[in-house]
């Protein structure tokens, strides 16, 4: 009972609540995923138990063990009695989550192994409608995720269980057999495309709040399906090329660097100087550094801007085009070793959708802001001159940081003031992808100031097989050019000579 007496009364609510999983509890691992669910379903608005947003999960990420009231009932009811309708109510729950499980949008969910975050946006979509038929005046409270906390709970299920009043749960979930169609319905409104092309993208570490807010959105938007099946013809083939990681060795020379591994007779000899757990702590984690012969051959740093037009002359198609061409781009160019983000503009230029960074760097371990790209809407008018005077002054004050490639994805009228563009020429490489209205021709008078520009016409935006075909050479090419540019100016100027 002295672990009890530690807990907050919130931690006693929402942990003893798992003595009536009907998923199985007895995984540690889950049971701290299924605290960060059940935080976040309660920071978005949804008042669930913890043992719901656990078990739920569980059913769609097909982690349960088994579906049906757990073996120690006649204990739980030992420590506080709920009378017979209480095990009937939780051999249909454990029903329900046994149907959840054989869903179409489970069995995708599995396959595309998205992260914590993406699931408890589909949490929030499925449990939804339910919450809000729920008229009880119990508010449930956020928990700290504490794994020493979470396993003292699970040895003492039972007593935590009968520490406090559980009428509450026991209420949710007889509600939610009630309404069971309603969240039967509620996932079965889930896009099978979005939450593959999330799979395809990638998710890795924390996805901040207002990211959860415009991946709501996705859901809720008819418009992005036309985008998310777009880039589900383009990305497979996107993804199918990684930059390999080449090695210059220097066996005769001396080192050439230090490196996180390597043979102790190369071992930084200052690593020595720890004391023995330090050291022995460093060690199991991968931490010691040793010199090396071998340095990886890195290409220069270099960031690439996806600029992709948003006012009111990219709409239907074009829009549908430039936004999936955007998500390709960004994600090939982190494949290859480089950083990218994707940025709107219309009458001003927004913040960047960057890809996070990941543990092992942006090597394509990162992710993209895939929802923000698909959920974004800007105001509709349009100032060019102002938007690249804008990209012109940052470009200035980051021109020693890196080099720089600008990726314009518009329209044939998109007019900018050529001094504005030699501005920018200054500082970075700036490409252009003009899409073009089904009579006219492009005649800008800075294309030839451009480093490479491409052409996609109407006909193609209108053929979904020509549309991906014509992405893809784009994808391509930018590819090629990028390429190019990571080669140092002496090795490229002997090359093309």
């Amino acid at each position: 009972m002295v672990a009890i007496s530690s807990m907050s009364q919130a931690e006693v609510r929402a942990l003893g609540g798992l003595a009536i999983s009907c998923a199985g509890a007895g995984e540690a691992s889950l049971g701290m995923r299924a605290l960060a669910w059940y935080n976040t379903l309660l920071r978005l608005g949804l008042n669930v138990p913890l043992v719901v947003a656990h078990d739920v999960g569980a059913a769609l990420l097909g982690l349960g063990t088994s579906y049906g009231p757990p073996r120690e009932l006649s204990q739980l009811q030992a420590f506080q009695p709920m009378g017979p309708e209480f095990a009937a109510a939780l051999t249909a729950y454990g029903a329900l989550l046994d149907e959840i499980a054989k869903t179409d949008v489970a069995e995708q969910i599995q396959k595309s192994r998205i992260d914590d975050a993406v699931l408890t946006t589909l949490l929030t979509r499925a449990l939804g409608p339910v919450v809000d038929r729920w008229r009880a005046s119990a508010v449930f409270e956020p928990v700290p995720i504490n794994a020493e906390t979470l396993t003292q709970a699970q040895i003492l299920l039972p007593q935590v269980w009968g520490a406090v009043d559980r009428r509450v749960e026991v209420n949710f979930i007889a509600h939610l057999v009630q309404h069971r169609l309603h969240l039967l319905l509620g996932i079965e409104q889930i896009d099978l495309d979005t939450v593959e092309l999330l799979g395809l993208v990638g998710q890795d570490g924390s996805m901040p709040e207002t990211e959860l807010v415009d991946l709501l959105a996705v859901f809720n938007s008819p418009e992005a399906n036309d985008v998310v099946n777009f880039s589900l013809d383009i990305l497979p083939s996107v993804l199918e090329t990684r930059r390999g990681g080449g090695q210059q060795v220097f066996s005769v020379d001396g080192y050439s660097g230090v490196v996180p591994h390597g043979s102790f007779d190369s071992l930084v000899l200052t690593e020595l100087a720890h004391d023995d757990d330090l050291f022995e702590q460093r060690f199991m984690d991968r931490e010691l550094l040793f010199y090396a012969h071998e340095a990886q051959d890195r290409p220069p740093p270099r960031s690439f801007q996806i600029l992709v037009d948003a006012s009111a002359s990219m709409r239907g198609a074009r829009a549908v085009f430039a936004r999936g061409l955007a998500i390709a781009l960004a994600k090939r160019m982190t494949l290859q070793g480089f950083e990218a983000s994707v940025r709107f503009f219309d009458s001003r230029l927004y913040e960047p959708m960057r890809l996070r960074r990941g543990r092992q760097g942006l090597g394509g371990a990162g992710s993209l802001h895939v929802a923000g790209i698909l959920a974004f809407k800007g105001e509709h008018g349009r100032n060019y001159a102002r938007v690249f005077s804008q990209l012109a002054a940052e470009l200035d004050r980051a021109r020693e940081r890196s080099a720089v490639t600008v990726y314009v994805i518009t329209h044939a009228e998109c007019h900018v003031p050529v001094d504005l563009v030699r501005r920018i020429r200054e500082s970075a490489e700036m490409c252009g992808v003009f899409m073009l209205p089904s009579r006219g021709a492009l005649d800008l008078e800075y294309l030839p100031m451009l480093t490479l520009h491409e052409v996609v016409t109407d006909a193609a935006l209108k053929d979904r097989s020509e549309r991906a075909t014509r992405a893809l050479s784009i994808v391509e090419a930018a590819t090629s050019e990028a390429r190019r540019e990571s080669i140092p100016p002496r090795a490229r100027a002997e090359a093309e000579g």
